[in-house]
């Protein structure tokens, strides 16, 4: 059962959320290689379209997991684009201003300056193939922003990459529908936040279902969210996560 091939993506960039979340995906491969997954850790520069497509469509993993910067289209690597959809010309004409908008500016459509990356790697006029359709039959975890975006009333057509993802044959799909939120500070808060994300992937390697283990999640966040519920600048971000993370496609897929 262990045989089962897990991918991990993990870019990182200096003063950059990155930092963090490069360091709880560290923990991650750990757990996997304690239980003799066979894993293939694929890390900062490394982490790019041309190296990340090539490693999928040779090894074929049953999991793929992301720690990194995401947007509605994409999957960021450490200098462009790891895993994306490709949008023609044509669907970005029929777009209207609004939708067009957020695709082009992910994070302002909700939060302004945070998450931002200096340099924005994320292009909707990318010319790169999809090459979301290499996952074909397995489970993502995409611990990132925006990638789990979700159609609404003001925007009914919203097809962010988990919704491709799962028509291209993805098995499952968890990530969030906006920001991922985490405070930094000098107490170690952002590894609390490290450690819901954890939780999902030890739950889902010791053989729960994508539900279940997401449902481990929630418990944890609001366990954190009741102890620190006086302390907003913790429970606020915790409570936003769990509210905009999603489960898209089978929610009983399983590893193995």
């Amino acid at each position: 059962m262990k045989s089962k091939l897990i991918m991990m993506l993990r870019p990182m960039k200096r003063s950059d959320p990155t930092e963090h979340t490069f360091s709880w995906a560290q923990k991650a491969v750990d757990f996997a290689r304690s239980l003799d997954y066979n894993i293939i850790d694929i890390q900062k520069d490394d982490v790019n379209y041309d190296n990340v497509t090539s490693m999928i469509a040779k090894y074929k993993p049953r999991l793929l997991m992301s720690f990194s910067h995401g947007c509605p289209t994409s999957l960021q690597g450490q200098n462009d684009c790891s895993i994306t959809r490709r949008f023609d010309i044509d669907q970005l004409l029929s777009m209207d201003p609004d939708a067009l908008d957020k695709l082009i500016n992910p994070v302002k459509s909700s939060c302004p300056g945070i998450c931002k990356v200096e340099n924005e790697i994320c292009n909707p006029l990318c010319l790169r193939e999809t090459n979301i359709g290499l996952l074909k039959g397995s489970i993502i975890f995409a611990c990132a922003c925006h990638t789990a975006a979700q159609p609404t009333n003001e925007n009914p057509n919203v097809k962010s990459l988990g919704n491709c993802a799962i028509k291209y044959g993805v098995e499952a799909y968890c990530g969030y529908s906006d920001l991922l939120m985490f405070p930094v500070d000098s107490l170690g808060s952002q590894d609390m936040f490290g450690e819901v994300q954890l939780t999902f992937v030890k739950e889902l390697l010791l053989g729960h279902t994508v539900a279940e283990a997401e449902a481990e999640m929630s418990k944890l966040e609001d366990q954190f969210i009741r102890k620190n519920k006086n302390i907003k600048y913790l429970s606020l971000p915790m409570l936003w996560d769990k509210l905009h993370r999603k489960v898209l496609g089978n929610p009983d897929a399983m590893i193995y």
